[in-house]
């Protein structure tokens, strides 16, 4: 046997049904039986589901002879200027989708205390069911930003 790659996996009906959550075991599973759908790329609990390297103390556990196993990501996204009026409500995101939010604010430079919401990140990012290839459109994200920025009253006059 040898190592496959990230995301060349798909997991059948066995392996959902055989899959524990590992970390995010409790929730995934409440995830499944509820129905839920990411509110910003759209996936179900499933399809977050991906074949990927499994690192640190999970990899003895629930990775094959080659680290290698299925991985899901599930967070409760939050507004991080929580201590003013948070913009949005706090809610139950994939990990891709939380990534995606972090990145946009990196590449754009964008504060650190700021987020998009979920609604928002479903503008500009996408994801493939049992992928964490994360498609993210930077031009769209900067214009959600300057919108709220000019409509909340906090306009930079070097803009």
């Amino acid at each position: 046997m040898e190592k496959t790659r990230k995301y060349s996996k798909i997991p059948s009906a066995a392996d959902l049904a055989a899959f524990g959550g590992m970390h995010c075991s409790r929730i995934h599973h409440e995830a499944v039986a509820s129905g839920w759908r990411c509110p910003s790329c759209n996936r179900n609990a499933n399809e977050v589901v991906r074949w990927t390297e499994i690192k640190g103390a999970w990899r003895e556990k629930f990775a094959d002879e080659f680290g290698m196993g299925f991985t899901t990501s599930l967070t409760h996204h939050h507004c991080h200027s929580e201590l003013q009026l948070p913009r949005f409500q706090r809610a139950l995101i994939c990990g891709d989708c939380n990534s995606a939010d972090a990145a946009a604010k990196r590449k754009l430079g964008l504060p650190a205390d700021w987020s998009f919401s979920p609604a928002e990140l479903a503008q500009f990012v996408r994801v493939a069911p049992h992928s964490g290839k994360t498609m993210i459109d930077y031009a769209i994200a900067r214009v959600i930003f300057d919108t709220t920025q000019r409509s909340s009253g906090n306009v930079r006059f070097w803009d």
